[in-house]
């Protein structure tokens, strides 16, 4: 027997300017078996020096956020969307709001910065930062609908006077000029704490500035600090005070709270102390970049600039350390040439003792921050998936893994990950996770029937937790369509190959997600078996109980019931898409919110409507599942193509041609079409043989109940759920007509 291929994880905390860099710079030079994770709260990263742009209305919030998941599909980087709270460096793990810890051997931190509005007392009564940009940009939509209002004179006020506050200024009035026209009730005050305009440029161009602020009667308050704030005004350091309706803080920029309470060295302000080489300056593992940086030799300005001109040496020094070689000199530009936005289709160049004021540099800093997106949102599509992950697909060449019993996950590893879990349990389990037993003993309510159900499939993401989720939410479904409560699971878990300390952090990343699931539908992990294997895997074998009177089966049908569906369809293109790298980022996203989504509500409400029959949309899809009751009820049904429910992206996937690999096989269902010929020239038609993961459930109720059914699936939070067809008894069996 061999061991396994040396193993190391690379962990990316954030998807900030540098960090793109480093995920494309690694994909080109990649490692053996070197495993990248990216953890970012925001899956669409914005790109900063597009916002002016965005506010005044010039871009759509697409043209201006790079799609970070499909990066990392495209790159083979696992991305797990979380929030960072604590780094162990000890132990070398990131712990994460609302997910399992990370583990790490390498570090890299390039989370940006936000206004240090905890520095103003009552701050957080009135506006909101200009970052975080996506919670800005929701501010900004409802506070055009409040400064609509014409009853009254409104003031909105913008607190900073560098960059980022002038041109957020110049730009939000243009946009309300275009949006309402008439704007004669809204006054805008710009405050700011140093004597002069963008303290850091050149006279020229704060003369210009000033000018341009005059021109648009947008007034200046300079030397005195906002030194407090409630809900209608903003006390200055000189006694007076400013009434304000709504704000905007670009205020100097603060840090997460995180990063001073760990053992790195941080400045004053808690950011994170950094050599030359983009490396902290007292643990030689943890790198970063970008605001969150603080150079002790260099201080540099908060900008992006500097994280996007960092990207590359933290990229090249990320990959110099775990390869074992010398470290490079990062060594920012002194000058660099700023194109500062007017709100129009003007900007101004500031560099050094000069500046000046063109349509044309408008257009130059649009072409180049047009080219800088495109290099991370124009990627190709991937012909099969394609992945740098530690985990190699087969066993490693010098030695063949153990099949049978000696693929098993050791004892020890299985022990350690069941520590950190915290499955519940029932009084009727009689011999469960707590006994060394062999199999596991329940003891069956007197009057129930007992329900088992088992499935399993490879991974379809590359999130290990989310996986866990997403599949017992799948795994369970079955109980619930059949009437039942489901009651406890036995777990089969299929791990990639690697190093003893990777194979533990993947197995607890996908049986935390499994046992949160699990625990949050009231069901008992009892035991299960685990596997090493080409590559991740996951599946429940579930019990649970029915009463006699409740149970549902597909064939009980009566002619003119409403076939009622609960979730919206599209999960097998939208990924067929994602693997190839080619669906968009928020798609998956709504896929995803969507697969979260257990059917224990949605059984409940069917049977307090008294359902007759039901069944759950997984592999076979719409058709294939509703074939199947139809069949079995000895009768046909009248489906509305126009009425099912699509996930977001899911019609343009199809039309582009990305189709699940079992899309052929169901493809077959279209024999029970009577009307085929006629409805496959609609561009829904393949969406019928579309299989699903965590599907909904479809269910046939009464015409009478059907309205009160859906008012009460909406508003269980299945916005999606509506009536998609009738059953018709006077078609043949398992026949269906297409409308």
């Amino acid at each position: 027997m061999q061991t396994a291929l040396e193993q190391q994880d690379l962990v990316l905390i954030g998807g900030g300017h540098s960090h793109l860099s480093v995920i494309k710079y690694f994909s080109m030079h990649p490692v053996s078996g070197l495993r990248i994770t990216v953890i970012s709260q925001d899956i669409h990263t914005p790109y900063s020096g597009m916002l002016p742009g965005l506010i005044a209305g010039h871009y759509t919030p697409e043209q201006c956020h790079i799609d970070l998941r499909r990066l990392c599909e495209v790159t083979g980087t696992r991305l797990f969307q979380g929030t960072v709270n604590h780094i162990d460096l000890e132990t070398k793990q990131v712990h994460c709001k609302n997910r399992p810890t990370v583990r790490f051997d390498w570090l890299s931190i390039n989370t940006g910065s936000q206004p240090a509005l905890d520095t103003v007392p009552g701050a957080e009564l009135i506006g909101a930062a200009v970052k975080p940009i996506n919670h800005f940009l929701d501010y900004w939509q409802t506070s055009k609908a409040r400064l609509a209002d014409r009853e009254k004179q409104q003031t909105v006020a913008i607190v900073g006077g560098g960059a980022a506050g002038v041109e957020v200024a110049l730009s939000a009035q243009y946009d309300l000029n275009n949006e309402l026209k008439n704007t004669d009730h809204i006054q805008f005050v710009l405050l700011s704490s140093s004597p002069t305009l963008l303290p850091s440029h050149n006279v020229r161009v704060q003369n210009t500035l000033q000018t341009i602020l005059n021109e648009r009667k947008i007034n200046t308050r300079l030397g005195q600090r906002v030194v407090k704030a409630d809900k209608h005004q903003l006390f200055l350091s000189d006694g007076t005070s400013v009434p304000a309706d709504e704000v905007i803080w670009t205020i100097h920029a603060g840090s997460p709270d995180w990063p001073k309470n760990t053992a790195l060295d941080c400045d004053q302000h808690g950011f994170i102390c950094v050599n030359q080489y983009l490396q902290s300056s007292s643990h030689a593992f943890v790198f970063a970049a970008g605001d969150i940086a603080h150079f002790e030799s260099q201080p540099l300005p908060k900008s992006g600039v500097y994280a996007v001109r960092a990207g590359k040496i933290l990229a090249e020094n990320l990959h110099r350390a775990i390869t074992h070689r010398a470290l490079k000199a990062y060594r920012p530009q002194k000058r660099f040439l700023s194109l500062l936005m007017t709100g129009d289709k003007h900007a101004i160049a500031s560099r050094g003792s000069w500046g000046f004021k063109a349509r044309w540099l408008w257009q130059w800093k649009d072409r180049i921050d047009q080219k800088f997106m495109a290099q991370y949102n124009n990627l190709p599509a991937m012909s099969s998936p394609n992945s740098h992950d530690a985990s190699p697909t087969e066993a490693p060449e010098n030695g063949m893994r153990c099949g049978g019993c000696g693929a098993k996950i050791g004892d020890d590893i299985l022990k350690r990950v069941m520590k950190q879990l915290s499955p519940i349990t029932h009084d009727n389990i009689v011999i469960g996770l707590d006994a060394p037993d062999d199999a596991a003993v329940i003891s069956p309510p007197e009057g129930k029937h007992w329900l088992q159900t088992v499935d399993y499939f490879r991974a379809f993401i590359n999130d290990p937790y989310l996986l866990g989720r997403i599949a017992t939410n799948h795994c369970l479904s079955d109980i619930y369509a059949m009437g039942g409560k489901a009651h406890s699971a036995l777990a089969i878990a299929t791990v990639p190959y690697g190093e003893t300390a990777i194979i533990e952090d993947t197995l607890l990343q996908l049986m935390r997600g499994a046992v949160d699931s699990l625990n949050q539908q009231n069901v008992a992990l009892i035991g299960g078996h685990s596997s090493e294997g080409a590559e991740l895997g996951f599946g429940l074998s579930v019990n649970g109980f029915v009463d006699p009177q409740q149970l549902l089966t597909k064939g009980q049908l009566h002619h003119g019931q409403c076939l009622v569906l609960t979730k919206a369809l599209g999960t097998g293109t939208l990924f067929a898409a994602n693997m190839a790298g080619q669906a968009k980022g928020f798609w998956i996203e709504h896929a995803l919110e969507q697969m979260l989504i257990d059917n224990s509500q949605a059984a409940d409400i069917f049977q307090q409507f008294q359902a007759s029959a039901c069944t759950d949309i997984t592999g076979f899809g719409i058709l294939g599942h509703c074939v199947e009751m139809l069949k079995a009820g000895d009768c046909g049904a009248d489906l509305h193509l126009d009425s099912l429910p699509l996930l977001t992206g899911a019609r343009q996937c199809t039309h582009e041609g990305w189709l699940s690999s079992l899309f052929p096989e169901n493809l077959r269902f279209n024999r029970a079409i009577i009307n085929d010929e006629e409805s496959e020239k609609s561009p829904l038609y393949p969406l019928l043989f579309d299989p699903q993961t965590a599907g909904g459930l479809l269910a046939a109720i009464d015409p009478t109940q059907v309205e009160n059914c859906l008012m009460a699936l909406h508003k269980a939070g299945l916005t999606d759920a509506c009536m998609i067809g009738k059953v018709n008894t006077t078609l043949g069996a398992g026949k269906i007509q297409i409308s």
